[in-house]
């Protein structure tokens, strides 16, 4: 364990103060005990946490190169390339993209503030900025890329930039529509896990791009889509076309994580499983269906997210949407979409739903509410936070219930945990015993576990 502390602090036993190791560096070169060995662990990389608590994942030296390697040669990288340092450099991506990929190609990283993308200034003038600096590669988390359609370019000079790039998360339609429209050159997309050294998969930006794909595999870096078994197994390798678990082998993939007991269902047999879902074409290239936690199952009819998602961006008022499951007693669940709308927009929820229901055709995609609220939660790298709306749409389904029940001066609060994954406290005020009997053999029927607490 690694602490920064101000010069002069206690030392603490298996604890290394950075300062003090720092100090006793030349100022020319970093030396070192031991050399690292190629599978020796480099670094520990929290994971996201967009699904749950993070973790801590090992990267190895060979994994790291090979992922920044297999990345630079996708997107052609060269001394001639300035990128903008947009991808959080906190985050996996930002490390081995943005800080390795770049510096084995000798191309120049321009930084816009520590905090880069979530400046707002830095947003306001972008544009500018890649214009002064003759900036080739431009982009950002998908976030980001939307604010940055929204800014003008009204006598800006972009013939600099050669490709825009986006990554660490899934990137809407409507998104990559703005970004070409405003700049005229494609957005491609870089695919990522932690636990694969930040990079698996890349547009390339030389020839001919693969829309709302995220590339072909890294050199080194083995791909299969395999079909999901019981209780998270994997089984065979799936069709061309046929939506399975993306599985990834070769060097980029962790040892595993720092806490071992934390290992299962993620590494089998030396692959790692990435929980998303995907599909290749005929060409080899690999298309994100969504996360396999994140499907909305509907009376056994899988849903993927994205398709709300993608449907609800494409809204001139909306500049994020969040679609998850609220649980309901016939279906198990049914859809619900969570929208921010842009900076002075305006729209209802109703109108909103209309618009779901007039361009998606799946119907029971259709999202049974669409709830308009000032910010949709992001993770500190810019992922939409699933975890916080499943909550918010559980609570809403309860309240309604007991709205319906005519208790509606209870206390509702909600948990991860549990046998079921969701956990209802409620505690009820004014309420017989056989009001409350009647209340829980209704919420027996859903899919998540209660707890009721009589005042």
């Amino acid at each position: 364990m690694i602490r920064v502390a101000p010069p002069g602090s206690e030392p603490v036993d298996g604890v290394i103060d950075l300062v003090d190791v720092l100090g006793k560096q030349p100022s020319d070169r970093l030396i070192f005990d031991q050399h690292g060995q190629g599978d020796d662990v480099a670094a520990y990389f929290h994971t996201g946490g967009t699904t749950g608590v993070p973790k801590l994942a090992a990267h190895t030296h060979n994994g790291q190169l090979a992922a920044a390697y297999g990345c630079a040669a996708l997107m052609s990288l060269n001394s001639e390339d300035v990128l903008t340092g947009t991808l959080p450099m906190f985050h996996v991506a930002g490390t081995i993209l943005m800080g390795i990929s770049t510096f084995l190609a000798g191309a120049e990283l321009l930084m816009l503030s520590p905090a880069g993308l979530r400046n707002p200034t830095m947003v306001a003038r972008f544009w500018q900025i890649c214009e002064r600096y003759k900036v080739t590669i431009a982009g950002g988390v998908p976030t980001s890329i939307g604010a940055l359609a929204e800014v003008p370019t009204d006598g800006i000079d972009l013939s600099s930039i050669r490709s825009g790039l986006t990554g660490a998360s899934l990137l809407p339609v409507a998104v990559r529509e703005k970004f070409v429209a405003v700049t005229g050159k494609p957005l491609n997309e870089i695919y990522g896990m932690t636990e694969a050294s930040g990079l698996i998969s890349c547009n390339p930006f030389s020839g001919e791009g693969g829309v709302g794909s995220v590339g072909f595999r890294l050199p080194y870096t083995q791909i299969t889509i395999r079909r999901p078994g019981p209780n998270g197994t994997i089984g065979d390798v799936c069709d061309t076309g046929e939506v399975g678990v993306l599985v990834i082998g070769g060097p980029t993939v962790s040892p595993g994580y720092r806490n071992v007991a934390q290992n299962a269902e993620t590494f089998i047999d030396g692959e790692l499983v990435s929980g998303d879902l995907a599909y290749t074409d005929e060409d080899g290239r690999i298309y994100i269906a969504g996360r396999s936690k994140d499907l909305i199952i509907r009376s056994g009819h899988n849903i993927d997210p994205l398709m709300i998602e993608n449907a609800m961006q494409n809204h001139p008022a909306v500049a994020v949407a969040a679609a998850v499951g609220m649980p309901d007693a016939y279906a198990g669940e049914i859809p619900v979409c969570y929208v921010q709308l842009l900076p002075g927009a305006t729209a209802t929820d109703e109108e909103l739903r209309t618009h779901a229901e007039a361009t998606i055709g799946e119907r029971p995609a259709w999202p049974k509410h669409v709830h308009v609220i000032p910010a949709v939660p992001m993770t500190a790298v810019g992922k939409i936070f699933k975890p916080e709306l499943r909550k918010d749409a559980v609570a809403r389904s309860v309240n309604a219930i007991l709205h319906n029940q005519n208790l509606g001066g209870a206390e509702v609060a909600v948990e991860t945990g549990g046998t079921r994954g969701m956990i209802v406290n409620i505690k009820l005020v004014d309420c017989d015993a056989e009001e409350a009997q009647q209340l829980q053999e209704i919420l027996n029927g859903f899919l998540f576990e209660t707890r009721l607490e009589q005042s």
